[in-house]
């Protein structure tokens, strides 16, 4: 039995839409993980790559990438381990393909900035003890949403972001900080306090 010229033709217009709808949906970001060690004092980093290049690099004070200094750096397919090279200082290249690559970073001032060459859909773990709500002396950048783990792990998610950036403090410094603000307060009520009370006994 053969198929009608109308089947026919309605197939192929089915496929048509269906390769519309596939070209022109947006591709799914990469993923990037870094967690901050219990101590504060480094992150590690897991970010899926696609390609045959990555660069590895921070924003400069004037907002110029500078190649990052990271270590234990590893590219790990499907297979394990894999070998890379390193095209230039913070590019490193690989065979073609989908990967995982992995590295360690020290952190400074309990300061941490990842930044990508393409939008990235990004996760940042603080270790119980860390906070980011006090707008003094925490920050998190446009577009990051922060939740709690039931283990105390606070958790940072941001969306197609090319970069990031966090700034986290411990309880014991945000109490340091409070103790030391209140106790300007109280000098600066002191010596403030007699200078108003004068002004308004000459007033009358």
């Amino acid at each position: 039995m053969r198929t009608s010229n109308r089947d026919r033709r309605g197939a192929i217009l089915t496929a048509l839409c269906l390769a519309l709808i596939l070209v022109s949906a947006p591709a799914a970001a990469e993923e990037a993980v870094f967690r901050v060690l219990p101590d504060g004092t480094a992150y590690e980093a897991m970010i899926e790559v696609s390609g045959d290049t990555y660069a590895l690099w921070t924003p400069g004070l004037l907002g110029e990438r500078v190649p990052l200094q990271v270590e234990d750096l590893e590219v790990f397919g499907q297979n394990g381990a894999v070998e890379y090279r390193e095209e230039r200082r913070g590019v490193i290249t690989f065979p073609e393909g989908n990967y995982t690559i992995s590295y360690r970073v020290p952190v400074k001032n309990n300061q941490f900035v990842a930044a990508f060459d393409e939008p990235y859909n990004v996760t940042v773990l603080l270790p119980s003890g860390f906070e980011v709500d006090n707008p003094l002396i925490g920050m998190v950048s446009t577009g990051g949403v922060v939740s709690q783990r039931p283990n105390g792990t606070t958790e940072i998610t941001w969306e197609g972001a090319m970069v990031v950036e966090v700034r986290f403090y411990t309880l014991e410094r945000e109490i340091l900080l409070t103790t030391f603000g209140t106790m300007w307060l109280v000098v600066a009520f002191i010596l403030i306090f007699p200078f108003f009370f004068s002004r308004r006994r000459g007033g009358r």
